[in-house]
């Protein structure tokens, strides 16, 4: 016995709503029969293809419903069940059989049988088909819970109750036909009174009683859909029995509204089935609509809690920067006469707002938000070129090795956002040592990559890669940690000694460069981070950008103008400042209108230096471009915080050279030497 039982329809309680519906249509049956009953004996009207029409619904009706029971009993393994979809197999076939003896329906003759006993006792045997099995699904069900038999027995169930079902329908047919000389006679043409007065037809009424009654005493109190209307279909065909004997001949009244009864008995099971078929829909749709709400509220709490892991460690690193600033500010006024004082607060406070600036950029690379300026390059070149810095970043107890494929393939990046992440993953791997020391090792190589390789990360398409690891032989992480390495503010460093977002940035600059970044790592045997960078299919020309600070200050040729665009009072006042400081004739403006109405003006202007993110409509691109249009061959420089939301489709172009915020004086005069020269 197995402890539970799939859901079926002989599993399934019967809901409230198709017991009514049972009710409904079993008092509606009963009014129909009683009231038609006087008058059963009558002829009715003549209907040449009622008997085609009837006989081929009933094959079609109980063979849907045998299809039907035997997928249940494929899902449940019920006994019960396989007994009543063998014998609907069996109602079916004796059916078809039943249409094959009538004359002139298929043939021009009978197909089957040599008269009208043959169909007189194929109806009795067709009658007798659905009581039967109906008894021993009764039988069945005592005890309690139904045999359940194992999958390997249920498929080999499953083919002898079909391979009986059939045997004993062509058994039946021929009983009906060889059999006739000893069986009684049960018509005489088309009046099969003697049905009655044989006793055959009221036995036959008796035994569909008996089995109506024991299918109700086996499952009252625990009726499932399938009891039902298995009750429903037998009481129909009890009815069918009454009218069919009392109509005593064919085209009766009587007989035909027994054929409908009959074919309402044979369809309620199918219907039933669709109802539950229908009702599983819709159940189906209110729990994704359930788990639809559910996950959306699951993502909110996570994005809640990821937005105050977020806001508590930007909370934490900006408020001690802005503790070296105010401070610094705060001692500067109170005492503005000690020079060498100012000077090392003035550098305190200026390295405080270049570490918050490096943690904006990591914050929006890692948001993909980042405007990033990307060039086509050899990794091998940057990396010997920032060699130096990263041995200075490492130490004297760790050791840097360098692996370099010597036919590297070009990718496009932006320089500085890839120098940024391999140092993250230095100075993380150095941080992953012993006290004693170790080696880290920088490695480049191609990589091809087919279809259904094993060795793809997930998120890449098949294609061609270039690929930077940074190794370590450090103290490795857990798969737990290895999990969360890429969380921003997740971090494993002592408190004060790390922001968590090294690998953060790490993740956005591969992801916004159109790669992906890998960790392999296990406790005690240090770790592997590759960064997956696609391929440059052509060598495209950049603008030449330079990310330092240059050695000569470069300042204004004599009446060189620059009409600076900012939207914020206090920025304007400190670009005017720092324009001026540098020898340059400075001509300002709130926002994009303002700008244009000096262009339309006489006033000489060099460069237009604006803001991307302004208000008013006009963002900076768009007043680059029309400035162009007012004085063709005008030089532009744009600066910005972050534009990508703000610009949404109009993104910078990548010969317009941009300086990000913030940025000190040395930095705008570089760029606004590279402005000269794009000019």
């Amino acid at each position: 016995m197995a402890e539970s039982t799939p859901a079926s329809l002989a599993s399934e309680p019967a809901p409230r709503g198709q017991r009514r519906a049972a009710l409904v249509l079993c008092f509606l049956a009963i009014v129909a029969t009683l009231c038609l009953l006087p008058v059963a004996a009558q002829p009715g009207p003549v209907l040449p293809g009622f008997v085609l029409v009837n006989q081929t619904a009933l094959v079609v009706a109980y063979g849907l419903g045998a299809w039907v029971l035997f997928a249940q009993f494929r899902r449940a393994r019920s006994l019960p069940l396989l007994l009543i979809a063998g014998g609907t197999l069996y109602t079916a076939a004796i059916v078809l059989l039943h249409l094959l003896s009538f004359p002139g329906l298929v043939a021009n003759g009978r197909v089957l049988g040599n008269g009208p006993h043959t169909t007189t006792w194929l109806w009795t045997f067709w009658h007798f088909g659905p009581p039967a099995c109906a008894l021993a699904y009764a039988l069945a069900l005592r005890g309690g819970k139904p045999l359940v038999v194992r999958p390997p027995v249920g498929r080999v169930a499953s083919a002898v109750a079909v391979l009986l079902a059939l045997a004993a329908a062509g058994g039946a047919a021929l009983i009906a036909t060889w059999g006739l000389p000893w069986l009684p006679d049960l018509a005489a043409g088309d009046d099969f009174w003697v049905l009655t007065t044989s006793g055959v037809g009221p036995a036959l009424q008796v035994l569909t009683v008996l089995a109506l009654l024991l299918v109700w005493r086996a499952t009252r109190g625990r009726q499932t859909v399938l009891d039902l209307w298995i009750t429903v279909s037998l009481v129909l065909l009890v009815l069918d029995n009454f009218l069919t004997l009392s109509g005593a001949t064919r085209g009766s009244v009587g007989w035909y509204v027994g054929r409908i009864e009959a074919l309402v008995s044979a369809f309620v099971i199918l219907w039933a089935y669709l109802h539950e078929v229908d009702a599983l829909r819709i159940r189906a749709e209110a729990s994704a609509e359930e788990a639809a709400r559910a996950g959306a509220a699951l993502r909110q709490a996570q994005k809640l809690e990821a937005v105050g892991r977020l806001t508590g460690g930007i909370a934490h690193d900006f408020n001690n920067l802005l503790m070296v600033v105010t401070s610094g500010f705060d001692m500067i006024r109170r005492r503005p006469q000690d020079h060498a004082r100012v000077m090392k607060l003035a550098d305190a406070g200026l390295e405080a707002a270049q570490r918050g600036a490096r943690l904006t950029r990591q914050l929006l690379t890692f948001a993909r938000r980042q405007n990033l300026r990307p060039e086509t390059m050899n990794l091998n070149v940057a990396l010997l070129d920032f060699e130096p810095l990263t041995r200075r970043a490492l130490g004297e107890t760790v050791a840097l090795e360098l692996s370099l494929h010597p036919a590297l393939h070009p990718t496009r990046i932006d320089p500085g956002e890839f120098e940024a992440a391999v140092l993250n993953l230095v100075v993380n791997a150095r941080d992953a040592m012993p006290p004693q020391g170790g080696r880290i090792t920088i490695g480049t190589r191609n990589v091809a990559l087919g279809r259904g390789s094993r060795l793809t990360p997930a998120g890449l398409s098949p294609g061609h890669f270039v690929v930077v690891s940074v190794s370590d032989d450090g103290c490795g992480m857990d798969e737990a940690t290895r999990a969360q390495a890429f969380e921003p503010f997740f971090t494993t460093k002592e408190f004060g000694k790390g922001s968590g977002l090294g690998l953060s940035q790490v993740y956005g600059f591969a992801r916004a460069s159109g790669g992906e970044v890998e960790i392999a790592s296990a406790l005690g045997r240090g770790t592997v981070v590759e960064i997956w960078l696609p391929r440059a299919e052509s060598v495209q020309p950049v603008v030449p950008v330079s990310t330092g600070v240059t050695s000569q200050l470069r300042r204004a040729e004599a009446g060189e103008t620059v009409l600076a665009v900012e939207d914020e009072p206090a920025v304007l006042a400190v670009v005017v400042e720092n324009l001026t400081d540098l020898g340059y004739r400075v001509l300002a403006a709130r926002d994009a209108s303002e700008a244009l109405e000096r262009l339309r003006g006489e006033e000489r202007v060099d460069i237009l230096f604006s803001d991307v993110v302004m208000p008013g409509g006009m963002n900076g691109v768009q007043l680059a471009v029309e400035a162009e249009r007012l004085r063709p061959g005008l030089r532009v420089l744009l600066t910005s915080g972050y534009t990508d939301e703000a610009l949404g489709e109009h993104s910078v172009p990548v010969d317009v050279p941009i300086l990000t915020k913030p940025y000190r004086r040395e930095e705008l005069a570089e760029r606004l030497k590279v402005a000269r020269q794009a000019g």
